[in-house]
């Protein structure tokens, strides 16, 4: 069976690099691929690659949270990923009353410096999945 590992793309091309014998290998790709099977040049082992093409690299960050609206609800979430862009998260209670460019806030009680208790918008909701943009309000 073959191994999935994640995978970064800078300008549609992969240094792609084998999990068992380590070996590095360039390849150039096409733009519109999410993943690729790739087979080891040197010992032949199949890799399934998912292919990251975010500038900013994201930093996985597990742990519980709290998302305030404007009208002052608020839903417990869990963490997933924190980029300097923006915050991946999961909503515990499903997904009602979440819609997209709706403005939040995130509080984290065990390390409040982590999320800044900045502003963020909704850009992305698939299932209990959400995304979050950060709001720069100095230029607004």
């Amino acid at each position: 069976m073959a191994k999935t590992i994640t995978c970064r793309v800078v300008s549609n091309r992969l240094l792609f690099r084998c999990p068992s014998c380590l070996t590095r290998r360039m390849l150039s790709l096409p733009e519109n691929i999410r993943r690729k099977s790739i087979r080891c040049h040197k010992c032949g082992e199949i890799s399934q690659c998912f292919l990251n093409r975010r500038q900013m690299p994201r930093e996985s960050q597990a742990g519980k949270a709290v998302m305030v609206f404007n009208d002052g609800r608020e839903v417990n979430i869990d963490l997933y990923d924190i980029s300097s862009a923006g915050v991946g998260f999961d909503i515990l209670s499903g997904s009602k009353g979440v819609s997209l460019s709706q403005e939040v806030r995130l509080k984290c009680a065990w390390n409040p410096r982590l999320l800044d208790q900045g502003r963020y918008v909704i850009r992305n909701v698939k299932g209990r999945r959400v995304g979050v943009e950060a709001v720069d309000r100095r230029y607004e």
